[in-house]
């Protein structure tokens, strides 16, 4: 211990003398006159109230040091991934198995200071490494390594022991973060490097969405090891039933070979496909053999009603241009002079229809009821996209289809005139000028020139404005293309027409003129594009889930006016391949949101049906799939990476050990550098003028003092 104070020792000291002798001084002579005995009692308590009150004065601080050792800490990461478990099978009596693996490791660490973990997809801390399961179907080692480092940053961590097969398939590459680690590595590699014989399934490319009626490619990728190159088959299954196959010759060993398969996309729906690829003898395994994957299928047969004032070059040219969607069926009726029809009669009813294409319609020749009817299915929500042309009648327009659509003219005139369009700025972002060079604004002007209204256009509240005019050089406000969607009402306004040039442009115009396909393909599509307007929506968290993973289900229920209801019952009804109903019900978490995790459930297809009430009364329902497809990723390699190991052993430090080396693993620990009790040293400080000890002493010596003078007559 150490003594100082906040002045000199020696004024100290030279203080204390000076109170002395005042102290004693001030009893040389007492009323009444007092023996020496007594005198010198109270210039005793008189000299320590003093000293004790100059001890105050220059802040006395005592400090006292504590030396703590602590023992160095070691880390012990196993990785618990299924390809550990296909290592065993693949060894034979020749290398350590994993529970051979898990005791050598602990003989190496048992007189040491260990944490133990394990890791897949995530780190988890573990009480013993004996109850480890190996079954995760992802191997992270780089974010393992870095979660240990912040779970164990306060701790005198002095090792890393590293045990895996060296085949991650998740996350970044750990050599990247072995080269920055605290300290060293100690790899304990398992498995087998050598190439075992095995054709597995790499990898299949093809669509997660695509549309009903079309025919949907499927590319395999198909790797060989150790096998000579043979004929080998591919079939995509559906439940069981072939849906295509196609035949290949295995490439030479270490090769991949792409077979090319396709189906039928059907109905609307998801739909759970397998791939699986001939099995030849002496494989390492058969789970890597096939493959499932899933595919979407959207209904989006659209079916488009084009209603033509009259016969134009514009009508021609538009019904091409959708007559190459695949997905769309193209009704079409053109008006005669007399009010009938060339193709046959106007609708009775818009239920069927998906889209309404209207060019220079209502026209002259428009009965006010059809005008009106056509209006009214617009407001019901059938989309629209009207097309102003030298057929369209203004005023027919404004009484009929003006309120609903993205502009209406504020002064009306019959006239054309030659142009072309400049975008806005709200076209730059927009997913209807999804195009080429969607920012190149000049490549409008090389096409030849539209024919714009002359008629003066307003754009209505809350449309938006893609393009406006462009005359002679000099950019108008007058909007030419622009959107609105407004409740269950969306609609497009074209006020020019003329399209139809630049569908016969030269040659070195034609990219330019493909833009504006592409332009009328989006918006047709931005047109039918349905918005999610369900009250009860109940999806899967993840497109899929693998076997073992907890199957998590999230809902929202909203009322008529959209708003979130959180006081509702949300109730599930799972159904298995096999016809089993399991019933749930999903939790709240407020502001209309609600969860569920059913657990871990066996690999297959599953249905399931939510239904939401308040009070008993049933606000919505929904439906979906969701399949649990059986882990494959784990066995597409059967080779063990030692280089992979050894690397991230030598750039943190460590060195790389086989797994059933206990002695060399303890070993190389014990003679790393950093493998060394840590001493801690820590000072205390004590300010003694803030302690209560003090004060009591002297509020005694005062005491004392007072009493004794009382006492002797002095008071």
């Amino acid at each position: 211990m150490d003594l100082s104070l906040g002045s000199s020792p020696w004024l100290f000291a030279l203080t204390v003398l000076v109170t002395g002798a005042v102290a004693f001084w001030s009893y040389r002579t007492t009323i009444p006159q007092l023996d020496v005995p007594r005198r010198l009692v109270l210039g005793t308590l008189r000299f320590l109230t003093l000293c004790i009150i100059l001890f105050f004065v220059f802040e006395p601080i005592l400090q006292r040091s504590r030396t703590t050792t602590q023992d160095p800490l070691v880390a012990v990461l196993v990785d618990q991934s299924e390809s550990m478990l296909l290592a065993d099978s693949l060894l034979g009596e020749e290398g350590a198995s994993t529970s051979e693996l898990i005791a050598a490791i602990d003989q190496a660490t048992s007189q040491m200071d260990v944490s133990l973990f394990a890791f897949g997809s995530s780190l988890s801390r573990v009480d013993a490494l004996d109850s480890l399961s190996f079954t995760l179907d992802r191997t992270d080692i780089s974010s393992a390594l870095r979660e240990v480092a912040n779970t164990l940053g306060d701790q005198p961590l002095a090792a890393v022991v590293l045990a895996s097969d060296g085949l991650y398939n998740a996350g970044a590459n750990p050599l990247h973060a072995a080269e920055r680690f605290p300290v060293p590595i100690f790899a304990v590699a398992h498995g087998d490097s050598s190439t075992r014989r095995d054709v597995r399934i790499e990898g299949v490319i093809t669509n997660e969405l695509t549309y009903s009626g079309l025919e949907v490619p499927v590319l395999v990728r198909v790797r060989n090891d150790g096998h000579a190159p043979a004929p080998f088959q591919v079939t995509l299954l559906e439940n069981g039933a072939v849906l295509s196959n196609a035949s290949g010759t295995l490439p030479p060993t270490g090769a991949e070979a792409s077979v090319d398969l396709s189906f039928e996309a059907g109905e609307a729906g998801l739909r759970d496909l397998t791939v699986v690829v001939t099995r030849f003898q002496e494989e390492a395994t058969y789970r890597n053999n096939e493959s499932r994957f899933q595919v979407r299928v959207l209904d989006q047969k659209k079916s488009i009603l084009l209603l033509a004032g009259g016969p134009s070059p514009d009508v021609a040219a538009l019904s091409r241009m959708v007559l190459n969607d695949d997905t769309a069926t193209l009704t079409v009726r053109t008006q005669k002079p007399n009010g009938d029809w060339h193709e046959g009669d106007f609708p009775t009813s818009f239920d069927d229809i998906d889209l309404i294409i209207a060019i220079g319609y209502p026209g002259a020749a428009t009965a006010p009821t059809e005008a009106q009817s056509l209006a009214d299915a617009v407001a019901n929500g059938v989309p629209i996209l009207y097309v102003h042309d030298r057929s369209s009648n203004t005023a027919r327009l404004q009484t009929s289809l003006a309120p609903l659509l993205p502009a209406a003219v504020s002064t009306p005139r019959s006239t054309f005139i030659p142009g072309t369009i400049d975008q806005t700025s709200a076209a730059a972002s927009h997913a209807v000028f999804d195009i080429e060079d969607r920012r190149d604004d000049s490549r409008w002007r090389r096409l030849p020139p539209l024919s714009l209204s002359e008629s003066v256009w307003e754009a209505a509240a809350g449309a938006t404005v893609l393009a406006t005019s462009r005359i002679r050089g000099v950019s108008l406000p007058d909007p030419v293309l622009a959107v609105m969607r407004r409740g269950r009402i969306k609609s497009a306004i074209l006020t020019a027409h003329g399209f139809w040039r630049w569908q016969i442009v030269p040659e070195d115009l034609e990219t330019d003129a493909a833009r504006f396909n592409q332009v009328v393909e989006n918006l047709i599509q931005w047109l039918y594009a349905a918005d999610d307007d369900r009250l009860v929506r109940v999806e899967p968290t993840e497109t899929s889930f693998a076997e073992g993973d907890a199957l998590l289900l999230r809902g929202e229920v909203y009322d008529e006016a959209l708003r979130p209801i959180s006081e509702a019952s949300l109730s599930i009804q799972l159904t298995s391949e096999q016809g089993q109903v399991f019933p749930y019900e999903m939790q709240p978490r407020g502001n209309g949101r609600y969860a569920l995790d059913m657990g871990v459930l066996p690999a297959g297809s599953y249905e399931y049906v939510a239904i939401a009430r308040l009070n008993e009364a049933e606000l919505g329902t929904d439906n979906g799939s969701v399949t649990i497809g059986r882990r494959t990723i784990e066995y597409r390699r059967t080779q063990a990476d030692f280089d992979l190991m050894r690397q991230i052993a030598s750039r943190s430090g460590g060195s790389m050990h086989p797994a059933g080396d206990a002695d060399g693993l303890a070993q190389a620990i014990r003679n790393s550098p950093s493998f060394e009790p840590i001493s801690h040293l820590s000072v205390e400080q004590i300010r003694l003028w803030q302690r209560y000890p003090f004060l009591v002493i002297l509020l005694v010596l005062l005491t004392a003092e007072w009493f004794l003078r009382k006492r002797w007559g002095m008071v």
